[in-house]
This record gives structure tokens, C-alpha cells and sequence, in this order.
């Protein structure tokens, strides 16, 4: 498209767009509420299927945010009776979002102590000067990082520090193999660290809770952490060596890298005060969300941390920030996302949907093993983030089908629930995959072809971990 082409294009022709996508939803799903339902479901359960593929089109598209889409889950549940209106609000306020919330106010302590970038850079410079090891350095730090706080907000701590080795090696954007492979990398290794923790990404918290709500399973801080970790410690080293693979590095050595480094350490001094209290604040963190899994607490003792830490931070004298600057940090929109996500589970249990989905998988997936129908779920899911663009809708939309359809043959739905949950987070194939992506793409040093051609490897072989850990080795343990 040329310059004049865009001039001359009407400023609302995107908004206008999205509209008339908005309005063929609707209409749609109005229209679905006067068909006949199909064998085995009823008229509501019907209703409800086209309300979650609207919302999945929402999401694709962009037609609404993605928390207003939220809200349009609710709304819909309550105009055609599926769901009270003041049920469906409630699932806003549900513990879960705790997490979520608290996950927004720990990266933010972190980042304003600058203990972040401290962390960063002593990770890298305990790696030496050989490019391929530099990068497993920053793809160490990425994801230690992206376990504990906001994935984009890691993606871009790790930017100018990866700009700057870049820069002093001499690699080009766009030209240089060292180059697109550290960014892509960073990418990768932000949404697989992502994965580790139940405050890694809202897509964790979205399948504990959906968990809870239709199986009556409860899973702990640890419970998750011990299932996932495994995953993260073999995809970085998957990634690092697929991205090497696909962009052998034409520079070996960054002269002088190392010492950048450590001079940006050293002009940092020793730790600082408030770096320290945050350093105290995440051990405390940790080990209270430990504490359950070792001695008998409450059973939704993971969200009650979660709100003790959240009025820790933001307490006058003794927290960590005000909370007019706490509010700035925190994505409201993917609190109400969250919250129509679980409404949307709620009602496709209730009304049947998700049994009758299940039913239908069955005929292909019931005579198969557990382990093979683990596998299955995970490609579907890992597949599904490149269409849905969104990490929670993703784990919104998939996770409950998972549930259902373990339940359905007695297999194990922790296991399902959290392969699914997990795949959520598989973003590797696009730029608009996942919002670390875009920021990564943004320094400018790879296209989006480039990413593709790591990302279509990268899906095949974190679909393969997945599917050998989730069905074969972690039953063993648990």
C-alpha cells in the first residue's frame, strides 16, 4: 500500500469494520437461539456454543478488547437465561483474579527498584562472550523473569540490553542471523517462562480456576509449578537450539560484550535498599505460596496470599508504590477478560455444551490412550493460540473442553486441564501471536517470515515435550 493509498483511506474504515463484525455476531447468535438444536443438546446449550465461538471471533478480530469481550460473554449469558446477571458478574470477582492483580503489582515493585534489570544483567555475564551462549543467558533471565511478573514487561526490560550487545557485535537488522535469533529468542523463552508459575501469565490461573469450577479440583501454588517447571526447563533449551538451528550465527564472539555488562553492573553498586525489600518481598512471596503444600491451610490459600501481597505493596510507609501509580500498572481489561472466561465455562457446563462436545470427541478419542488424547489436546491448544491471538482466550475456550472430555472416560483432569492450560501459552508462531512477540518484533532486527520459519519448529517440538511429559513421565510422579 503507498503513502497516498493510506492518506486517502477514511479514518474510521477500522472502526467501521469492527462494527460490522460486531453486529454479524450478534446476529448470528441471535439467529442460533431460533434453529433446532442438534441430537443431544438443548436449545440453551446451542445458544451458548454460538456465544463462545462469537466471543472466539471477537478475539480474533479484535472486534471488541478483549475485556469488553468479557462483558459481552456476561451480558449475552444473562439476556437469554443462561446464567444470572449477577452470577455472571461475580466470576469479575472471582479469587483467581487476585492472582492476576497481584502478578501486575510484583512486577512493578520489581521493575521500580530496578532489581530486574540487576538480575538481568548478572545472568548474562556469568554466560561469557560467545554469542550462543549470551543468548542462553538472556533466555535464562526472560524467563526466570516472565515467572514472576508480566510477560511483555520482561520482553521489554530484555530489549536494550539485547539492542546494545547487538549493536556493539556490528549486527544489522534485518541482516544478521545473531541478531534475529537473540529477538526471537526472547520472545520464545518470555512465554515459555510464562508457564512456570501460577502468576506466570493469566492463562495459569484461568485453567486453576476452571479446574475448580468443573471438577472440584483445587490445585496449589506448588501443585502447578512442580507440572509446568519441567516443561520450562526443556523448551529453553529446545528453543535455543531450534532458533540456532534455523539462524546459524554468523558472529561467534561479541568483543567486549561481557565487560559492557559488568561495567553496567558495576555502575549499579551494591544492592539498594529498596532492591533488597523486593528481594524480601518474592522470598516471602514464594514461600507462603509453598506453605500449603507441606502443612494443612486453607484450601484457597493461593488467592488469600495473593490479596495479603496485594495490600502489602500498596501499603503507606511499608508497601512498594501508591495506588494511584498501582492502578496504572494493572490490566483491567484482562481482569473482566478473566472474569467472562469463567462465566463462559460456567455456561457451557450448565448447559450442557461441554458434555455434548465431549460426546462428539469421543468417537474419535475415547478408544485411544490417555496419554495419546493428552497429546492431542496439546496440539490443538498449542494450534489454537496462533488463531485466537490471546493467551487467556485460548485457555478460556480450550481448557474447558479438555475438563469435559477427561471427565467424560475417567482419565485424569489435572492433567488434561494443565496441558491445555500449558499450550495456551505456545505463542511462537506470529508477531501477533502474544504480546512479547510484537514488542520483540519491534526492535526491528527479524520479519515476520523469520519468526515463522523458528515458530512452525518451535510448535512441533513443544507439542512433543508436552505430550511425552503431560501422558508419559509426570503420571509416574503424580
Amino acid at each position: 500500500m503507498t503513502t497516498d493509498e493510506v492518506k486517502q483511506k477514511p479514518i474510521g474504515s477500522k472502526d467501521t469494520k469492527k462494527l460490522v463484525i460486531l453486529i454479524v455476531v450478534m446476529i448470528c447468535i441471535a439467529i442460533a437461539a431460533f434453529l433446532p438444536p442438534p441430537e443431544g443438546l438443548g436449545d440453551k446449550g446451542l445458544i451458548m456454543l454460538s456465544i463462545a465461538m462469537g466471543a472466539a471471533i471477537l478475539w480474533m478480530t479484535e472486534a471488541l478488547t478483549i475485556g469488553v469481550t468479557g462483558l459481552f460473554i456476561i451480558f449475552l449469558q444473562s439476556i437469554f437465561g443462561i446464567l444470572p446477571l449477577t452470577q455472571g458478574l461475580a466470576y469479575i470477582a472471582h479469587p483467581v483474579n487476585a492472582v492476576v492483580l497481584v502478578g501486575y503489582l510484583l512486577a512493578g515493585a520489581l521493575v521500580n527498584s530496578g532489581m530486574d534489570r540487576r538480575l538481568s544483567l548478572t545472568i548474562i555475564s556469568k554466560m561469557g562472550e560467545k554469542t550462543s551462549q549470551l543468548i542462553l543467558g538472556i533466555m535464562i533471565a526472560t524467563a526466570f523473569l516472565s515467572m514472576w511478573m508480566s510477560n511483555t514487561a520482561t520482553t521489554a526490560i530484555m530489549v536494550p540490553i539485547a539492542t546494545g550487545i547487538l549493536t556493539m557485535a556490528g549486527a544489522k537488522p534485518l541482516k544478521s542471523n545473531f541478531g534475529k535469533a537473540l529477538f526471537i529468542s526472547i520472545a520464545f523463552a518470555a512465554n515459555i517462562g510464562g508457564m512456570g508459575t501460577p502468576t506466570g501469565t493469566p492463562a495459569n490461573p484461568i485453567a486453576i480456576a476452571l479446574l475448580n469450577n468443573l471438577a472440584g479440583i483445587q490445585l496449589t501454588f506448588l501443585d502447578w509449578t512442580a507440572r509446568a517447571l519441567p516443561l520450562v526447563i526443556l523448551l529453553i533449551p529446545a528453543a535455543w537450539m531450534i532458533v540456532q538451528k534455523v539462524y546459524p550465527l554468523e558472529i561467534k564472539v561479541v568483543e567486549g560484550g561481557l565487560d559492557a555488562v559488568k561495567k553496567q553492573l558495576k555502575e549499579m553498586g551494591p544492592l539498594q535498599r529498596e532492591e533488597k525489600r523486593v528481594v524480601v518481598l518474592f522470598i516471602s512471596a514464594v514461600t507462603l505460596w509453598l506453605m500449603d503444600s507441606f502443612i494443612s491451610l486453607p484450601s484457597d490459600w493461593l488467592y488469600i496470599v495473593a490479596v495479603l501481597l496485594t495490600i502489602i505493596i500498596v501499603t503507606p510507609k511499608v508497601g512498594f508504590m501508591p495506588w494511584q501509580e498501582a492502578q496504572k500498572l494493572i490490566g483491567w481489561d484482562v481482569l473482566f477478560l478473566v472474569g467472562g472466561g469463567l462465566s463462559m465455562g460456567a455456561g457451557l457446563k450448565a448447559t450442557g455444551a461441554i458434555d455434548w462436545i465431549a460426546g462428539i470427541l469421543s468417537s474419535g478419542m475415547g478408544s485411544m490412550p490417555e496419554s495419546i488424547a493428552i497429546g492431542l489436546i496439546s496440539a490443538a491448544t498449542g494450534l489454537g493460540i496462533t488463531i485466537f491471538c490471546s493467551l487467556s482466550g485460548t485457555a478460556t475456550t480450550f481448557v474447558p473442553v479438555a475438563i469435559g472430555l477427561a471427565l467424560s472416560f475417567g482419565w485424569d483432569p489435572i492433567a488434561f486441564a494443565v496441558a491445555a492450560g500449558l499450550s495456551s501459552s505456545f505463542a511462537f508462531l506470529l508477531p501477533a501471536n502474544a504480546a512479547p512477540n510484537a514488542v520483540a518484533y519491534g526492535s526491528g532486527y527479524f520479519k515476520t517470515i523469520d519468526m515463522f520459519k523458528a515458530g512452525v519448529v518451535m510448535i512441533i517440538a513443544s507439542i512433543v515435550i508436552q505430550g511425552i511429559l503431560a501422558g508419559f513421565l509426570l503420571p509416574l510422579i503424580f
